[in-house]
């Protein structure tokens, strides 16, 4: 059959009685979601009740069981507009200022309800188009004369199980109880790639490559059910321990945790801690007070040499797979104490180490108790006593008491290198071991993460 366009004007009554006996297709896969506000769709029925036209509806035809189905290419929003006010789903209200403030549509007047009725739109109808015809008119029109995001344009150029399975992620209701997404990037399909990106990650790994999405909706447009079962179930996984480390005592959306670049670098940590095969326990809450520490002191001009380097990191390169790999290595340090109920990996006693040391000299003697004190006037573990004048972690030691089970910074107390013999630990680090143990007179200027 021959392929053309043909433009005729429809009155908004067909528009009504097509949806009405189910032949009008309003959101095809390739569509974006409805991203109107209500002043924009207050408006459009504004210009309606004047009779100022309208840009023209772009559909395809075709003939079904004797029956004329129309799929929307361009116009989704304009029609669903209309069909909402003709349900009486929403008033006239500002910044609408004519005579039929506060009114729907079964509220207006006789006459001024047929004429709405009678509103002439006029379409652009093509017939015969298969499917990927219809998706290059969309990404034509919506290029050239609508401005759509990169994903709603995805949706046009990559249909696909890679973008079904990132959508149906996308809709997980433990990523709405994290308030990750507002209300803004659910209409604009944010959510969907920030899931993508995820998702991409998870199968491709972590980089920097601003086409990994688009690669991964090519590469796993067709893509083996098994296969896909088994990453949304791992992604699942994963989505499911970050929903239990934060629980009604420590919600996420109230943290630094639901910002993209802190839950990019929390999932990963969490997603390889998982592949490692380990698995958090029932006691999360020193845990839990390790992250309410890193959230009320990460920040570029923290106190806290290595907390200020990861706040810059996700700041200033907050993208590239560097800083990407040594947030999440960060990270994954602080959860394996809980997940692997161990001290005794090298880059995990590194950070720890670290990240203890540097909290040490920069917080106020009150922070933690006896956990992790300042440089002066801590109380030993091992001998009881005071020290009033250590200025080198050459001369401690950091050490988990006998009986612990996780190892966490909140749980870590400190005593003299002397006493380590008298220490009863579950687990010790030397002060030899820290990185970067020196004197109080440390060199600040390594503290500028970045540069």
């Amino acid at each position: 059959m021959a392929k053309k366009w043909q433009s005729s004007p429809h009155a908004i009554a067909d528009i009504r009685d097509w949806n009405g006996n189910g032949t009008l297709l309003l959101q095809p896969d390739y569509q974006r979601r409805e991203v109107w506000g209500d002043a924009a769709r207050v408006m459009l029925i504004d210009s309606i009740l004047n009779d100022i036209p309208m840009p023209k509806i772009f559909v395809s035809k075709a003939i079904k069981d004797m029956r004329t189905y129309r799929s929307v290419i361009d116009g989704q929003q304009r029609i669903t507009t209309i069909l909402a006010y003709l349900n009486d789903d929403f008033r006239l209200e500002d910044p609408y200022s004519g005579p039929y403030v506060g009114k729907k549509f079964s509220e207006l007047p006789q006459e001024v309800r047929d004429d709405f009725l009678l509103y002439s739109i006029d379409f652009n109808e093509a017939s015969g188009l298969p499917q990927d015809e219809l998706r290059e008119v969309y990404s034509r029109v919506n290029k050239y004369l609508v401005p759509l995001n990169r994903q709603e344009l995805r949706k046009a150029d990559f249909p696909g199980e890679f973008l079904k399975v990132s959508e149906e992620l996308a809709n997980l209701d433990a990523l709405d109880d994290m308030g990750l997404f507002n209300a803004t990037a659910r209409r604009r399909s944010l959510d969907v790639e920030y899931v993508s990106e995820l998702l991409a990650a998870q199968l491709r790994g972590i980089s920097d490559k601003k086409d990994a999405i688009d690669e991964c909706c090519r590469d796993y447009a067709a893509w083996p059910q098994a296969e896909s079962a088994a990453a949304r179930a791992e992604f699942e996984g994963a989505v499911s321990d970050v929903a239990m480390i934060f629980d009604a005592t420590f919600p996420m959306k109230k943290t630094r945790w639901k910002q993209k670049a802190d839950f990019y670098s929390l999932f990963f940590a969490v997603l390889s801690l998982k592949r490692a095969g380990l698995a958090l326990p029932a006691d999360l809450s020193f845990l839990r007070q390790d992250l309410m520490v890193l959230d009320k002191r990460i920040a570029p001009t923290s106190e806290v040499r290595i907390l200020s380097r990861y706040a810059v990191y996700c700041v200033s390169q907050a993208n590239s797979a560097s800083s990407r790999n040594w947030r999440m290595a960060f990270i994954r340090a602080i959860l394996r104490g809980t997940y692997a109920g161990s001290i005794q990996d090298k880059e995990q006693r590194d950070i720890v180490s670290e990240t203890a040391s540097d909290i040490r000299f920069a917080i106020d003697p009150n922070f933690n108790g006896d956990g992790c004190p300042p440089a002066e006037g801590f109380v030993c573990g091992g001998c009881g006593g005071f020290d009033e004048g250590v200025t080198s972690l050459g001369n401690s030691i950091l050490y988990w008491p006998a009986g612990s089970s996780v190892f966490q910074l909140s749980n870590a107390k400190w005593a003299h290198s002397k006493c380590k013999d008298d220490v009863d630990a579950a687990a010790m680090i030397d002060g030899a071991e820290i990185p970067g143990a020196v004197d109080d007179e440390r060199d600040d200027d390594a503290a500028d993460a970045g540069q």
